[in-house]
């Protein structure tokens, strides 16, 4: 393992910024890089390219500089997310917090120790009496689908000559009771033919069940033994902060949701300089995350824009990291409950608001602001009072509710069939090509960065938006998007997406820049109401 002196690992700035330095440490999740970051991200930048030879522009990778004050004075670390090119060591970025591809670690240890379970699996698999047995059954079922559909075709026919035989003639009972016996044979074959074809299916699903069990058998003991090490891991990733503690990532999540921290968990760009400078007593002042190079197949990550630090692994890390640290409060905090609810429709079972941004649909685990605990607080007397869908905690506009539970679910199976017509209004930070089609692109949950999505045509769920361009002023572009269906973030990805319109919302800050708001607004809904059975149009102003 690389050594590097801590020097190596500070960097100074060619020209410093006229800007004062700042007072408080930049709220991770959601931030606009000052002039210091952009300054260290700009020189660091200028030497990506010599000092890599992994090639950016096949897959890019997410990279940090964090302003720090040292006895040396400011100075800035760099340091970026996993690996590069199967290394964790380059001089001049901060080192990883536990080193996984030492050979000398649990982590390699245990690697190797699922690669002997994964080759036994595979060895397994592939034995010739075991893919024997498969193609046995394979064709005993295709062989038996070919034999049953010709007796059935043969028995069919002859029961419409019978028939034909029994109305067109005059039989005797002796000449019905043959054609009845002949029936009735043919019916015999046929379970014959079934109870045959049962034993032969038993005898080899038996055989195959066995090696079966021994495969299934060993993918449960690999699953045991990787979530095994995954606990060993975590309890490795000892971090520090700016109080003096120590925890490891294991008994931090175990603290905080009592769940298994997800895979990759400690090695992203910022808790990586966070823990250097807490183990070298360097103070940081501010810090920014950018992506270098190509974005990754279904996510939407721009060559040299800057993203907030992830939730799914870094927040309960970094909530710990920087305890001693003077940090911004929450952007959302500060911009939520300042706007008044309107309610735009109001009847016996229906109850529709104007959603302002930054305020939660419902209760969630943030303990922020909520439309439905507002509402709860103003209703009393509603014994039932449920949201019937959901809008994006920075989307404004129309939001349903339901005063009972029969209302709440023949509603909502409208939005869950489509049968509910939507249009939206937003801004675009930029300018797309095309003005006016359909995106058809599917979507799904990017688990290792929630709550992200991601376009997925292999596991992604069919997500369809009809847009058309409203106005394009200056460097934006008033729209508007029609989705078709309701996946979570659906106009967000589509617009900001490569394959969508490569265009992201104005103030996305997980797809796009952060700004004042997202512009973004549920500004049409129409839909059966299902009591007065009579369409029902919602409208609500756009606020931008």
């Amino acid at each position: 393992m690389p050594n590097f002196s801590i020097k190596s690992c500070l960097h100074r700035f060619s020209d410093e910024p006229s800007s004062p330095l700042p007072e408080k440490f930049n709220f991770p999740h959601q931030y606009v890089p000052n002039d210091w970051v952009k300054n260290a991200a700009k020189k660091l930048q200028q030497t990506i390219p010599t000092r890599f030879q992994h090639n950016f522009d096949e897959l890019g990778k997410m990279f940090g500089v964090m302003v720090v004050t040292t006895p040396f004075g400011v100075r800035f670390l760099a340091g970026f997310s996993g690996k590069i090119d199967e290394s964790t060591h380059i001089e001049g970025f901060v080192p990883p917090i536990y080193d996984t591809l030492s050979p000398y670690n649990l982590y390699q240890g245990g690697e190797q120790i699922l690669n002997q379970l994964t080759e036994h699996i595979n060895r397994l698999s592939s034995e010739d009496i075991y893919t024997s047995l498969l193609r046995q059954k394979e064709t005993l079922e295709s062989t038996f689908k070919v034999k049953l559909a010709e007796l059935k075709g043969m028995s069919a026919a002859n029961k419409q000559a019978r028939d034909v035989q029994r109305k067109s003639e005059k039989l005797s009972p002796f000449d019905l009771e043959k054609l009845s016996q002949k029936s009735k044979s043919e019916q015999i074959a046929i379970k014959l033919l079934k109870k045959e074809h049962g034993i032969a299916q038993e005898k080899i699903l038996n055989q195959i069940a066995s090696w079966e069990d021994q495969i299934t058998a060993l993918k449960k003991e690999r699953e045991q033994t990787s979530i095994q090490i995954q606990h060993e891991l975590f309890k490795a990733y000892e971090l520090l902060n700016f109080k003096g503690g120590k925890s490891t990532i294991y008994e931090i999540f175990k603290e905080d949701s009592d769940e298994l921290p997800p895979s990759g968990t400690g090695e992203c760009a910022l808790p990586k300089l966070l823990h250097y400078a807490a183990m070298h007593n360097f103070t940081p002042l501010c810090f920014g995350e950018f992506w270098w190079g190509k974005s990754p197949v279904g996510e939407v990550r721009k060559h040299g824009e800057f993203y907030p630090a992830c939730r799914a692994k870094c927040e309960p890390i970094l909530a710990y990291q920087l305890q001693g640290l003077r940090v911004e409060t929450n952007p959302i905090l500060e911009l939520s409950n300042r706007k008044p609810l309107e309610i735009i429709h109001e009847d016996a079972w229906i109850l529709a608001v104007n959603k302002p941004e930054n305020v939660l649909s419902v209760p969630g685990r943030t303990g922020f602001d909520s439309v439905e605990d507002r509402l709860k607080l103003r209703y009393p007397e509603l014994s039932f009072l449920r949201a019937i869908h959901r809008l994006d905690m920075g989307t404004s506009g129309i939001l349903l509710f339901a005063k009972d539970a029969h209302t709440h679910s023949a509603v909502q199976k409208q939005f869950a069939s489509n049968k509910v017509t939507k249009c939206y209004e937003a801004i675009l930070d930029g300018k797309p090509q095309i003005q006016e089609g359909t995106i058809a692109l599917p979507l799904r949950l990017n688990l290792a960065h929630r709550p992200h999505q991601m376009v997925c045509h292999e596991f992604g769920k069919k997500a369809i938006t009809y847009y058309k361009v409203i106005t394009a002023p200056s460097q934006t572009t008033r729209i508007e998007f029609y989705p078709k269906t309701g996946r979570t973030h659906q106009i967000r990805v589509h617009a900001a997406h490569q394959h969508g319109l490569n265009t992201p919302i104005k103030g996305d800050e997980l797809y796009g820049q952060p700004s004042d708001r997202l512009y973004l607004h549920a500004r049409e809904l129409t839909f059966l109401h299902p009591n007065s059975l009579q369409k029902l149009k919602l409208e609500a102003k756009v606020p931008f």
